[in-house]
Formats: C-alpha cells, sequence, structure tokens
C-alpha cells in the first residue's frame, strides 16, 4: 500500500493519480469528508487525517508500506512532517518518500525547515528517497495569469537568474515510479525541465505561443514583496516563505540547475515551458475590455 499525503493538492492529486495509473495499490490522505469526495471514484483508499493533528494518523498509516509526503509552503513544514513519520515509525511503514527541491537555498528559513525533517527521516532508520523539483511551470506561471492577461507582463524580482522550471505533471509521473520501482536508499532525484529560462526569456516564449508581446517587469525585491501583500492576496507573515525566497534563489542562480533525471526515470523528454504555455493558452487569454499590452 502507497500512501499519499495532500492528496487533494498540486502534487499530491497528481501523484495519486500517476501512481494508480501504475496500478498500485494506494491510499488517499484529505483533510475533510468534503475533499474525501473529490478522490472518492478514483480507485484508491481514502481516509481522512491531518498531519497538524497526531491523534488523527494512526489509521492513516495502518498497513501502510510507503508513504509521500508533501506539506504546504509554510512554518508547520518540519512539525507537520514530524508527525507524520511518527505515525509511520508506529505504524511499521517501510519507507518513506518526501517531496523536497532542487532550487538551492542553502539553509535559508524554508530549507532549515525541510532539512529539519529529512534529518529526522534519516535518522529514524526507515528507507527514504527525495523527489525535488526545481520551481514548477503551473503556480509560477498562473500565478501571474491576471498579470499576462490585463496587462501583458510577468513581474518579479529574478533580475537575469535562470530557472529549470518543470511541469507538475512531469514531476507526478517521475515520483510514481519512484513510489513503484525505484528503491534506492537515500536517493535524491531532482527534477527539472529541459533547459533554465531567465524570466525574460519566459516572458519572450509567452509572446510567441500566445502571439502578443508579453514584457518582464523586473522590480526590486522591496517594491515586490510589498505588491504581493498588498495586491496578491499573500500574508505578511508567509510571502517569504511561500515566494520571496523562492525568488532570491532564482535571482542569485542557485534555481539554474538542468539535470536528465526524468529522461532516466521516464524515458521521456520533459515538457518544456513552450509546450506547456500551449497546453495552457486559455489561462492566458485577456477577457473583454481588459486591454492587454501588444494588443
Amino acid at each position: 500500500m502507497i500512501l499519499v499525503t495532500g492528496a487533494t493538492g498540486m502534487f499530491g492529486s497528481r501523484v495519486l493519480r500517476e501512481t494508480l495509473a501504475r496500478q498500485a495499490e494506494a491510499r488517499a490522505l484529505v483533510h475533510s469528508p468534503a475533499n474525501a469526495e473529490q478522490v472518492r471514484e478514483s480507485g484508491a483508499d481514502v481516509v481522512v487525517g491531518d498531519l497538524d493533528e497526531p491523534e488523527s494518523l494512526g489509521a492513516v498509516f495502518a498497513g501502510v508500506d510507503t508513504a509521500f509526503i508533501v506539506s504546504p509552503l509554510d512554518e508547520r513544514i518540519a512539525i507537520r512532517e514530524a508527525n507524520a513519520l511518527q505515525a509511520a515509525e508506529e505504524a511499521g511503514v517501510r519507507r518513506i518518500v518526501k517531496l523536497y527541491g532542487a532550487v538551492r537555498h542553502h539553509g535559508d528559513p524554508l530549507d532549515a525547515l525541510h532539512l529539519a525533517s529529512i534529518d529526522a527521516i534519516r535518522e529514524s532508520g526507515l528507507s527514504w528517497a527525495l523527489v525535488s523539483p526545481s520551481s514548477v511551470m503551473d503556480p509560477s506561471m498562473l500565478n501571474q495569469a491576471e498579470a499576462i492577461r490585463r496587462f501583458g507582463c510577468l513581474v518579479g524580482c529574478a533580475g537575469d537568474g535562470r530557472v529549470g522550471l518543470v511541469a507538475a505533471d512531469d514531476v507526478a509521473r517521475a515520483a510514481a515510479i519512484v513510489l513503484t520501482e525505484r528503491d534506492e536508499l537515500g536517493a535524491n532525484y531532482e527534477l527539472t525541465g529541459p533547459e533554465a529560462l531567465s524570466m525574460a526569456e519566459m516572458a519572450a516564449v509567452l509572446s510567441e505561443v500566445l502571439e502578443r508581446t508579453i514584457t518582464y517587469q523586473d522590480m526590486p525585491e522591496t517594491e515586490f514583496r510589498k505588491f504581493l501583500v498588498e495586491q496578491g492576496g499573500f500574508a505578511d507573515d508567509q510571502v517569504d516563505v511561500q515566494v520571496m525566497l523562492h525568488f532570491a534563489a532564482w535571482k542569485q542562480g542557485d534555481a539554474d540547475l538542468v539535470t536528465g533525471t526524468y529522461r532516466e526515470l521516464t524515458g521521456e523528454t520533459p515538457t518544456s515551458l513552450k509546450e506547456w504555455v500551449a497546453a495552457h493558452q486559455d489561462a492566458f487569454a485577456p477577457a473583454r475590455g481588459d486591454g492587454a499590452a501588444g494588443d
């Protein structure tokens, strides 16, 4: 039995789908009965629990061989994943596969949370592996959709830093293979797209596919942070972990890694940003009256 946590989230939902497609027996952890309905017809064994509530996890991990652990980006990553690890140990789980990341954060506050979790997993004596995607195309682009639609621009504070953006669906396909076929102790599967692009180069890809001019507006970090809080809907106490630390890594050249891991695992070429944008054009189509730049 493979347990997939966060089964209605960006990664968990996709990993669950791909794991089931490989004919594996899977259990889906969801936070509420309402969320359970979203995955009830998937064929998974659906359980309700919460990694923030250790007392809810006994039945979640019972009978599980391998657990895929993914946590929301906030200050409770280490606590939440420690709860999962304790429940896994008590239930006799054999193996943990944790979602980490390929962007090099050099021990910043976000990385420190993940490293604390990884250290605990390593010290547990369980078999373990990491699935480590670079920054993901889906949130990186879709979070900019309104600016692209209305103003014909990307905004950020990444300077000329390049990013090996990877598609969420590619991460899920690779993760499902790691869960069902690979069992190398302590392996770190770093997943990227086929190329590393600056945000100006991302804007050029959008321009080519959408057939209208998309530009990149690079902002000072303080101004971009203020913009995210005041207009982007990010909480002031969460915006650094959720966004700013990632852009800082991009700007410093710490996200430019390009690996062959996806091809090695799947035998396929990873999705390019051009292919991804072409498949998601509707998300960036300006509504009537938007008056997007370049029209």
